[in-house]
């Protein structure tokens, strides 16, 4: 089977998706930002067999589920610095953290519905919501979503280049020294929204 077919199947297996529909644009991407999210990037098989994902692993993987299903994606990369001011609604032991910003590389979307491109950002889950996080709750076809971050850069992954390589060159040319800290960062991250959505 393709991604697209493997995608559905394993979303079918674990009863997030009814066995007798047809997956779609807007199906895809609450699939995709729902996944629980993984402070390890993977190859998007990966994500599908573990149904979780990085928030960079998501990104790849609904840009080339788009593609499978036959629309026009860009993938993009947007520099970034995590500060308090940006992101609010981190406990107070996160936001302590930061009074050195903390470089970091997120990843979203451009995606073409009927003649209308969008920014599509999946980063977040909906289960989220509830703790602040600024979730994309809808998909609006022709409507731009809110980035999870607010790019100082961006840089378009061009369709031939290999987009993990790329990343990573990009990740460790904005992080510098502080690729290890960032990594601390996001494992505390997910562990705090793993206990506060558990049970």
């Amino acid at each position: 089977m393709g991604l697209l077919a493997d995608f559905r199947a394993a979303a079918v297996k674990r009863r997030h998706f009814p066995d007798d529909e047809r997956l779609a644009p807007a199906s895809l991407f609450s699939l995709v930002r729902d996944m629980p999210l993984s402070a390890e990037d993977a190859a998007p098989e990966g994500a599908i067999d573990e149904w979780s994902a990085s928030p960079w692993t998501k990104h790849v993987l609904l840009h080339q589920l788009y593609r499978d299903f036959g629309l026009a994606s860009a993938l993009i990369y947007a520099a970034h610095e995590i500060t308090p001011a940006a992101w609010p609604w981190l406990p107070p032991a996160m936001r302590s953290q930061l009074e050195l910003p903390l470089p970091d590389v997120q990843a979203f979307l451009r995606v073409q519905i009927g003649s209308e491109w969008m920014a599509v950002d999946a980063t977040w889950p909906l289960t989220l919501r509830g703790l602040g996080v600024p979730v994309n709750e809808r998909f609006d076809a022709g409507h731009n979503m809110r980035l999870a971050c607010d790019p100082d850069e961006l840089f378009h992954v061009p369709e031939d280049a290999n987009a993990g390589r790329l990343y990573q060159a990009i990740l460790t040319g904005v992080t510098g020294d502080q690729m290890e800290r960032r990594a601390r960062f996001f494992r505390q991250l997910t562990s705090w929204f793993d206990e506060q959505t558990s049970g």
